[in-house]
């Protein structure tokens, strides 16, 4: 049974960064449309079942509108809060009834909460958020066609599907969350409208690891000198008045200069604790946790983070084998590269 989950959370890409800085707002009907033509896409395989995750504002009913298929679509029969548990309940659902794959619409965020659940299923991430580090920007039918290719076991996982990093946080001795790419201690007491842009505002970052090119937090670290990015390290950094200036780009149109104290590179297993006092810890981007000033916060650096589908991966080595060839055999066991 190949049984491919799509998760699309109508909330990423409509944060306040809208008002403070470029970024254009992603609407639901555009992700109707992406989850069409992930579902066009999903058609050159042999699946038996795709599962939505209801919404509110109807993404998934809007996709299926009028398409025809080869394979059965329902969505799964869950209460709909119109917050992050959707995200979350969904995974649940979808790894109690055997997904194989998981195509998954939203920002670091939307992918941090699916991470927490979805255990060993392969993930496809797309990027439909504000700033994203840990989804890719991939055309919809592509990231279709890649789901059933690993979900019916046509692309095998070794050749297509790497563990990535995550960074756990502990409150004494307890794993109380987790992120994808970053966090950082902000000063405050209250969430509030979650999203981070205040740089006068953060303490201590610890990134899972340093990627050039990107927006948000984790660009910080990208404009050290000195970074070996062919390692792929962590960092941790310590902000400080009369430390180096570096500038930043943490959202879209909206460059920030920040002075930092302290860097070091952090490897998997290493850990960090934190010197801070009453905040809020921020994952990816978004304030989560609130934090006392007696409380004992470390951060550790792991490889037991979700496992992600390399879209392009999977379709060179699906091509090479012959599997899209007119009248090929669909049993091709693509193992190699």
């Amino acid at each position: 049974m190949s049984l491919v989950g799509i998760i699309a959370n109508p909330a990423s890409g409509k944060d306040i960064r809208r008002l403070i800085s470029e970024a254009g707002a992603v609407d639901n009907r555009d992700k109707a449309r992406v989850v069409r033509r992930v579902l066009r896409g999903m058609a050159v395989g042999e699946l038996n079942e795709v599962v939505l995750m209801p919404d509110r504002f109807g993404i998934g009913a809007q996709a299926v509108d009028g398409l025809e298929l080869p394979f059965r679509v329902r969505h799964l029969d869950m209460p709909v809060t119109g917050t992050q548990e959707d995200s979350l309940r969904a995974t649940q659902y979808l790894r109690q009834q055997g997904a194989t794959c998981v195509v998954v619409l939203g920002g670091d965020g939307t992918h941090r909460v699916v991470a927490k659940e979805c255990g060993s299923i392969p993930l496809v991430a797309l990027s439909t958020g504000t700033n994203n580090v840990w989804p890719q920007h991939t055309e919809g039918t592509l990231a279709g066609m890649a789901a059933v290719l690993i979900a019916q076991g046509t692309v095998s996982r070794e050749t297509a599907v790497q563990q990535t990093k995550r960074l756990e946080v502990f409150l004494g001795e307890d794993l109380v969350d987790i992120a994808l790419v970053d966090i950082a201690t902000y000063a405050g007491s209250f969430t509030g409208s979650k999203a981070v842009w205040e740089p006068d505002r953060i303490g201590e970052l610890i990134l899972s690891t340093v990627v050039p090119g990107t927006l948000g937090l984790s660009a910080i670290g990208a404009a050290l000198p000195d970074i070996r990015y062919e390692d792929r390290p962590g960092l941790y950094l310590r902000m400080g008045a009369d430390g180096n200036q570096v500038m930043a780009a943490i959202a879209p149109g909206l460059v920030k200069e920040f002075s930092i104290c302290e860097s070091r590179q952090l490897s998997p297993g290493e850990m960090v604790e934190l010197v801070h006092g009453p905040c809020v810890l921020a994952l990816d981007g978004e304030r989560e946790v609130l934090i006392s000033e007696a409380d004992r916060v470390r951060i550790v650096l792991t490889c037991n983070g979700p496992f992600r589908v390399c879209v392009e991966e999977a379709l060179r080595i699906a091509a090479g084998a012959g599997y899209f060839t007119r009248n090929a055999s669909r049993d091709i066991g693509c193992t190699q590269k």
